[in-house]
């Protein structure tokens, strides 16, 4: 078990080390010498890409999907609070690079506010979270334990905090934990959590069977992957210090008979003597081919083709198959995640909606936006038929991006000015009739 968690905690870091662009070198610099060491972070990129492609867009949530209700408004207020998009982006990227997404649900603070108070939800280091599971159910989880490094506010002296979260019946005993300069860990507080579900809620990034933790964007593979190609680019930069400009060799002179400066006629005094430049006589195109075939193999393995990272070439217009063909990989990756942390998602509304008050039994339905670029006319004309078929005006306005809640209230607002408007220009035009008849 700590053998396990201490090769979990390595894995972390390294990842977290390529995402920051801080793995160690591939070429040793000596003291006084150039550093031809190139980073190219790849791994940064197929993170953010994922995060991206999954939470870039807003997610909408729905408890009846024909009226508006007096919850989904406090579940929307409650996001807003907590940071929204921004905080499944956090969580997201926690889950690319160590994969595994973990977040604790707090309830909301008495008199923390002037305004109304809504539940907390706070992403965590998955570094710092482990479990119990039971021994024949790898699902079940007997046990969380939350640990972390923290200082003193008072002395500033280093000290290690951990908290344990265990089943109690139908309840989960919270326990906090205190351990100064490396003593034995003294209690500070024990609570009763009031709810039958566990305070803090996990998904797998990638699922990964037989397993608890789940898979990262940024496994061993793909960092090797990245580690090759930052080696054979140093390399590149390093051959080409050195010899991409010609050395100019002569035979047959002594060096103060020779003047190779740039305003100097070169002249050799000896008939025997020569002069040649020493040029390079390979492009290194096989390095570059190298570094051509290792990125391909970056980008499949990761499952993030070029073409979503901006790269196009000269492909042309593509039309909505064609980018379909293209993104397909980065699709289905995207599609698992979608199950992965919509499931949390649910899981997490249904949990904040007990802690706002309306009960146990709330499931949110998801609307996840378009992954990929389209054509606008297209979309709407397509649009255009399916209403005729028969499909709401809810649905095609949540599927071209619009809020229908919202267009309403917009529609209601533009029926009223324009009726202030007709109004106005009604008594206009009798009060112009008016003095009419006057004269």
């Amino acid at each position: 078990m700590a053998i396990d968690e201490l090769e979990r905690q390595m894995r972390f870091r390294r990842a977290w080390e390529a995402y920051h662009g801080e793995q160690p070198k591939p070429l040793k610099v000596r003291a006084g010498e150039p550093d031809d060491n190139a980073r190219v972070n790849y791994a940064r990129l197929i993170v953010n890409k994922g995060v991206s492609i999954l939470f870039g867009q807003d997610v909408t949530f729905e408890l009846d999907e024909t009226q508006r209700t007096r919850a989904e408004e406090w579940l929307d207020e409650c996001w807003q609070s907590i940071g929204g998009m921004l905080l499944l982006q956090k969580l997201a990227l926690n889950g690319g690079v160590c994969g595994h997404a973990w977040a604790k649900v707090l309830p909301a603070k008495a008199g923390y506010t002037t305004g109304p108070s809504y539940p907390r939800v706070v992403v965590l280091d998955p570094a710092n979270v482990s479990v119990g599971l039971a021994p024949d159910d790898i699902e079940e989880i007997v046990w969380y334990k939350i640990q972390y490094n923290a200082v003193d506010p008072n002395t500033g002296a280093p000290l290690v905090r951990r908290q344990w979260i265990r089943p109690d019946g139908n309840r989960w005993q919270i326990t906090d934990e205190e351990s100064r300069d490396g003593g034995s860990w003294v209690t500070l507080a024990e609570t009763l959590w009031p709810y039958p579900w566990a305070p803090v809620i996990d998904c797998q990034n990638l699922p990964l069977p037989n397993e608890f933790w789940g898979m990262a964007d940024l496994e061993d593979d793909v960092l090797g992957l990245n580690a090759s190609i930052d080696f054979v680019l140093s390399n590149l930069k390093r051959i080409i210090r050195f010899h991409a400009h010609p050395k100019t060799w002569a035979r047959g002179v002594s060096k103060d008979q020779l003047d190779i400066n740039v305003d100097s006629v070169i002249l050799l005094n000896n008939d025997a003597a020569e002069l040649h430049n020493l040029e390079m006589q390979s492009d290194l195109s096989s390095s570059i081919t190298l570094y051509d075939r290792l990125r391909e193999a970056l980008h499949e393995v990761s499952q993030v083709p070029e073409v979503a990272t901006g790269k196009l070439g000269n492909v042309g217009q593509l039309s909505g198959l064609a980018l379909q063909i293209l993104y397909q990989p980065l699709i289905e990756k995207t599609e698992v995640k979608r199950r992965s942390y919509g499931a949390l998602l649910v899981e997490l509304n249904r949990r904040l909606l007990e802690l706002g008050g309306f009960g146990p039994d709330n499931r949110t339905v998801l609307h996840w936006p378009q992954m990929l670029p389209d054509d606008q006319m297209a979309t709407r004309q397509v649009a255009l038929i399916d209403q005729q078929l028969g499909v709401s005006e809810d649905t095609l306005l949540q599927q071209l991006g619009y809020d229908p809640e919202l267009e309403r209230q917009k529609r209601r607002s533009q029926e009223a000015e324009a009726g202030v408007r007709l109004l106005d220009d009604i008594e206009h035009g009798e009060a112009v009739d008016d003095e009419d008849e006057q004269a």
